[in-house]
């Protein structure tokens, strides 16, 4: 009898545990979208031969519509604002903007719209585009990986972390000026949250 009590309260307590699995589950957001306060957008780039520098871009705006239960139907819609560039040195950065290069007063903005998502795990995918830089237009592949769900420290609100990653060669876009001062590959590293969507 002591044997059957203390069997049925175990599966008592599993079946609670495994309730309160299944209820917090549901309570996650399925629908998420792009919190842009909190994206950042970083480059490295060769820089005089043997150096490299880091640099960001800080005005950047666009939508990304993820769902969990339909996740290759992710839509990201992202601009940078070229005149934002910052390495720190504000000569080098005006270097940067000439129209030899980000040619920035012609080109104000660089966008990227997604196209295809594979998805490699649940949390990781390839994301294929149209990236248009100078008034070209060319696709683009970046490397997506989500977080886990957790809480934003703040708001108390559930965020996906995510980070974004991809490799633009300018020699591609017809940005071949100043081969010995600034290098051709250019690697991308975008990292954000992304918020329940309304």
């Amino acid at each position: 009898m002591t044997a059957f009590r203390t069997t049925l309260v175990n599966f008592s307590l599993t079946g609670c545990l495994l309730m309160s699995i299944s209820a917090a589950n549901a309570a996650l957001p399925q629908k998420w979208a792009l919190d842009v306060p909190k994206t950042n957008v970083n480059f490295k780039v060769a820089y005089l031969g043997s150096g490299t520098v880091e640099g960001k871009f800080h005005k950047v705006n666009g939508t990304i519509h993820y769902d969990v239960k339909q996740p290759t139907r992710t839509m990201i819609n992202f601009t940078v604002d070229a005149n934002s560039v910052d390495t720190g040195r504000k000569m080098r950065d005006n270097f940067l903007r000439r129209k030899e290069l980000l040619n920035s007063d012609k080109y104000p903005t660089m966008t990227f719209v997604s196209k295809k998502v594979s998805m490699i795990t649940d949390k990781e995918a390839n994301v294929t585009g149209d990236f248009t830089v100078l008034g070209q237009t060319k696709p683009l592949t970046i490397r997506v990986k989500l977080s886990n769900v957790e809480n934003d420290p703040a708001t108390k609100q559930p965020i996906l972390k995510f980070r974004a990653t991809g490799l633009i060669n300018r020699f591609d876009y017809g940005v071949t000026a100043f081969p010995k001062v600034v290098g051709n590959m250019i690697p991308l590293d975008i990292t954000g949250n992304l918020v329940a969507a309304n």
